[in-house]
């Protein structure tokens, strides 16, 4: 019998939150729990209403979204592990209509950021930003909005009956979200754990080189360090810095030697990394469909 799991996702049925929790988690029956919002993600997963959660941070044309590691500390929550889910923008509408009879398109304005290219051609739809692409698709068709469009995958056209009326609208084919799987729990202990995701908080430009003069000590390599926004809880300003390293035991023995140099560290996760995809062509054409 497969194992039910209950995983938090920002969005609904048919999002790229819901896919990459499928994709990560492909031995269970996965049940997903759709929260509007990561804050409400994460209460969700502090209140116990969720086994796991599945968080986007990155994309590669948009960018970070810092703000969710603030909110993994605040909530005192765990990164468990990661996965890279490439993402295919797609433009739809109810049946029976043409891309010049638009006047709107509604989606996640990570999504809007995603296709900019596409959408400076259209000069006729306004742009209208949603909490998540599945569900504006499911707005659409629950109110039988006519002249208006989502941008949502495949996956939210087929669920809600919506007519694709442009495929692939993203800038380029290297266009991939970054997930992190997160939860109340570390991970188990795993050897072959080869990333590390931290907090930090250095008082002095000083400290940082100390800082790196240790990786280097160690040939760990930085994937990412940023500085993330305050809040409005706290006015203490956090560093974010993922480290990869040979295995587990190698950035445990960094991470140790590192916590003498900063005001504050706290280890969001230990897990391994997962491997980034490869597109051969990143430049691509919008496949406008005929009707």
């Amino acid at each position: 019998m497969v194992q039910k799991l209950k995983v938090a996702i920002q969005g609904g049925p048919a999002s790229f939150h819901e896919v990459a929790a499928q994709q990560y988690f492909p031995g269970y029956d996965v049940d997903s729990v759709p929260c509007q919002s990561f804050r409400q993600l994460c209460e969700v997963l502090q209140q116990g209403e969720a086994d796991q959660g599945v968080m986007a941070v990155e994309n590669t044309l948009a960018g970070s979204i810092l703000p969710n590691y603030n909110l993994l500390h605040q909530f005192n929550l765990f990164v468990t592990g990661e996965l890279w889910l490439p993402i295919e923008q797609n433009l739809m509408a109810l049946p029976g209509q043409q891309l010049q009879d638009l006047t709107k398109v509604v989606t996640h304005p990570m999504a809007l950021n995603q296709c900019m290219e596409f959408l400076t051609q259209q000069p006729q739809l306004q742009l209208q930003e949603s909490h998540d692409t599945a569900d504006s698709a499911k707005e659409i068709r629950a109110k039988n909005l006519k002249g208006v469009a989502a941008i949502a995958s495949k996956q939210a056209a087929a669920l809600y009956g919506l007519e694709m009326l442009a495929e692939n609208i993203e800038d380029r084919r290297d266009n991939f979200t970054r997930f992190l799987v997160v939860g109340q729990e570390q991970a188990p202990e795993n050897k072959a754990a080869n990333k590390a995701t931290l907090l930090l908080q250095v008082s002095h430009e000083r400290s940082l080189a100390d800082v790196f003069m240790q990786l280097h000590i160690h040939d760990i390599h930085v994937a990412l360090i940023q500085t993330l926004p305050a809040t409005a809880r706290s006015h203490a300003h956090y560093m974010v810095i993922e480290l990869e390293g040979e295995n587990s035991h190698n950035l445990q023995e960094t991470i140790t030697k590192l916590e003498p140099l900063v005001e504050y560290q706290r280890l969001l996760g230990l897990y391994q990394k997962t491997k980034y995809p490869e597109h051969p062509n990143p430049k691509k054409k919008v496949n406008a469909l005929q009707h």
